[in-house]
């Protein structure tokens, strides 16, 4: 039986940093019942939304640039995880273009699929997890309540014995979803 595929959308700029660390766990976890591929943002090439409403008439984006590979991975994917760092208060810039870009999906493109976050801060999260929360609920997707962890500092969330508590839980939730 072909595993089921789950793309992990890292935002934040540092490959080897808090956020990449937690979501290398999740990955760690999910290996044995999904094929799993990690997306670095940063790697891409993302403009910001124009406003421009094509995609309302079109049911596309009418910017041509790395996007238009990611869409293609998200129709595939069942499992879609976004992770990103806090900056300034909320999800990095990098992470809100590519939500932004996918707002013609909001129509149920995604729908059932499953999907989940992971936020590393050092201080308020609190609208990162609003963020994330509300654009998943916008992709129409099956949520489940994210991973959130301390840390500022390359390692830090290493030490943050909930987060990893929660990673666990959230890779069970994930299991247990995609079995039926």
């Amino acid at each position: 039986m072909e595993k089921k595929k789950a793309m992990f959308i890292v935002g934040s700029p540092r490959k080897d940093g808090n956020t990449s660390f937690l979501t290398n766990k999740l990955i760690d976890l999910l290996n044995n019942n999904f094929e799993t591929e990690k997306i670095f943002l940063s790697d891409y090439n993302i403009s910001p939304c124009k406003e421009c409403y094509y995609c309302v008439e079109k049911d596309e984006c009418s910017i041509k640039d790395d996007m238009q590979e990611l869409y293609t991975k998200l129709k595939k994917a069942q499992l879609i995880i976004l992770s990103s760092p806090i900056f300034m208060g909320g999800i990095t810039a990098t992470m809100k273009a590519f939500m932004e870009r996918t707002w013609h999906l909001r129509k149920g493109q995604l729908k059932g699929k499953t999907g989940s976050y992971i936020i590393v801060g050092r201080r308020d999260i609190g609208s990162g997890i609003n963020e994330m929360e509300g654009y998943l609920s916008r992709l129409q997707v099956n949520k489940i309540a994210g991973v959130f962890g301390f840390g500022f500092r390359q390692g830090d969330v290493s030490k943050d014995e909930e987060a990893l508590k929660n990673i666990q839980r959230l890779s069970n939730q994930i299991i247990n979803l995609n079995q039926k």
